[in-house]
């Protein structure tokens, strides 16, 4: 089975940055001194977060709408408990709240200004507080549940990810009223609850996976930015894919660094998934 693995983003202080996942957000982090890396990751299924140092005379991060990057999200059992940590360790948090029939969450930045959103395994009416855990940073587990991208023509974006990578289509979520629509891809042999992917019955189960799910924000006329380069930014995100030669031929693709921008503009790495 495949998976998303990497999330490598490029940014200066990167012990520094590690050393706030791991306090304030509770991760577990390890150096890799030869490469010039820190990763930070939840223990279990999900992503594991890349940073790659870079120099301090390059550009810093600005988290941009017409970017065709936007956040992680980070899933938890308690949305207000977290957010209470959070910001009595010193981050700004933004006041939950039920958007429509998708979650009950709120968003912040670490310390680089990368985009983190806080999202609830089940919607406010459905909340039932759970007992927190003092020995953890968030009083609770967490997994990083999504990494979330934009796109401006989602069945290309099908294409790449459903039809050649392998990963399965979980949800569609058509926000209309604020112009855009949601999409959550992941590499599972789960079904979701309902056959009707649209179906709001799918949303709480998907909040409570223990892996990570693309989302993919489609918004009609949307511009999307590829990614840099250069300085501060996501690097790349890198994924395990099952048949990893025959998908490389199919997308006639560079095998000599297995890198390749997506539609985009997001920047892929793939690796043949470990049996």
């Amino acid at each position: 089975m495949g998976k998303i693995s990497e999330h490598v983003i490029r940014v200066v202080n990167s012990a520094s940055l590690a050393g706030w996942y791991k306090t304030v957000m509770g991760m577990q982090v390890t150096e890799d001194a030869s490469a010039k890396t820190w990763t930070a990751f939840y223990p279990g299924e999900g992503v594991k977060l890349v940073f790659q140092e870079v120099a301090s005379k390059g550009t810093t991060y600005q988290s941009n709408r017409d970017s065709c990057y936007w956040k992680i999200g980070v899933t938890v059992n308690d949305v207000d408990l977290a957010r209470e940590k959070i910001m009595a360790a010193g981050t700004q948090v933004s006041v939950p709240n039920q958007f429509l029939d998708v979650g009950y969450l709120c968003h912040l930045a670490d310390p680089n200004g990368f985009t983190i959103e806080l999202l609830q395994h089940t919607f406010k009416q459905n909340f039932v507080k759970p007992i927190p855990d003092a020995s953890l940073a968030l009083g609770q587990t967490a997994v990083i549940g999504q990494i979330t991208t934009r796109s401006q023509d989602i069945e290309a974006s099908l294409g790449l990810y459903r039809d050649s990578l392998g990963m399965k289509l979980l949800s569609i979520q058509d926000i209309s009223d604020y112009g855009f629509c949601l999409y959550f891809l992941a590499f599972t042999a789960e079904n979701p609850p309902d056959q009707d992917l649209t179906s709001t019955k799918n949303r709480e189960w998907l909040w409570q996976r223990p892996y990570t799910t693309l989302e993919i924000q489609c918004r009609p006329g949307q511009k999307c930015v590829p990614m840099d380069k250069e300085g501060e930014g996501v690097d790349h995100i890198t994924m395990e894919v099952e048949d990893y030669a025959n998908i490389m031929t199919k997308l006639k693709a560079d095998q000599s660094n297995s890198s390749f921008p997506d539609p985009d503009g997001v920047q892929l790495k793939l690796k043949s998934a470990s049996r």
